[in-house]
């Protein structure tokens, strides 16, 4: 692998993908408690105006341990460059070199940042920072002519040891309404196209069902559909000669990610 990791101190690219993030069940990601005003047990996040929205961290983290799944399944050998670290693990071994645990060994993977794994390049580590930039997902202007698209269900407090409803106690929760559409933006800087098929393949995991966004996903919430429809490019010399940015729209997009997804086919068996 002689592919620059920390190559932020020269920008080649950058790409922004505008699209659209579309809730096919209902969606919850709280706000972390009830305040005086909430009329419910458990809010979910809003806006300063009342609606809600999707940090970009909920979607980063939830593309990142998707990605990181994909990677560790398929056992890839490590010297194709898409293998995926273990932050969990208690000392370095084979399935970790980028930095996070042996102390004696720290330095030199500080160093030695070409050794980080397919998502630690991707999505950064305590080391170096990411390449994938997600804004927060805000709910499309569509819905802001009318009442926020929240509603409100029940739950109870089950007794796990029991397997009983504990003590009658009832709760009640805001969700996001099926339907609700949100604005998607995402950067990336400097990419490389076998790990661009990487990404493509973790939004495909969510657009398709597979992994779901926010909380109680095991009952059902947090799937979502999401929609590409462009992708702007830019690089130093053209933001230094003034020339506009590449725009690529949906049908020449689909093109392009469709050579990212043959680029990681390539990494992956062995291909430049």
């Amino acid at each position: 692998m002689n592919e620059a990791v920390a190559n932020f101190y020269a920008l080649e690219r950058r790409l922004r993908f505008v699209g659209t993030l579309t809730t096919r069940t209902a969606l919850r990601i709280g706000s972390g408690g009830a305040g005086e005003l909430d009329g419910v047990d458990l809010p979910v996040l809003r806006d300063a105006s009342g609606f809600p929205f999707i940090p970009g961290s909920s979607l980063k983290g939830a593309l990142r341990s998707t990605i990181e799944a994909l990677v560790r399944g398929a056992r890839h050998e490590r010297s194709s460059g898409i293998w995926a670290c273990n932050p969990l693990a208690e000392k370095a071994g084979s399935d970790c070199a980028c930095g996070y645990h042996d102390q004696g060994k720290r330095a030199e993977a500080e160093k030695n940042v070409a050794e980080h794994c397919a998502v630690c390049r991707i999505f950064g580590s305590r080391i170096v920072a990411s390449h994938v930039r997600i804004t927060d997902a805000m709910i499309h202007a569509e819905h802001r002519r009318r009442r926020p698209p929240i509603e409100i269900r029940d739950g109870v407090v089950i007794d796990r040891d029991l397997r009983v409803v504990s003590g009658h106690l009832k709760y009640d929760f805001e969700v996001v309404s099926p339907g609700t559409r949100f604005d998607l933006e995402v950067f990336v800087e400097n990419p490389q196209p076998w790990w661009m098929g990487l990404l493509i393949t973790g939004f495909d995991q969510l657009r398709d069902g597979f992994t779901a966004v926010g909380g109680f996903t095991s009952r059902g919430l947090g799937r979502v559909d999401i929609a590409w429809s462009e992708m702007r490019e830019v690089t130093a010399r053209g933001l230094l000669d003034g020339s506009p940015p590449r725009v690529v729209e949906k049908e020449a997009l689909d093109r392009e990610i469709a050579s990212w997804r043959s680029a990681l086919a390539a990494h992956a068996s062995g291909g430049a």
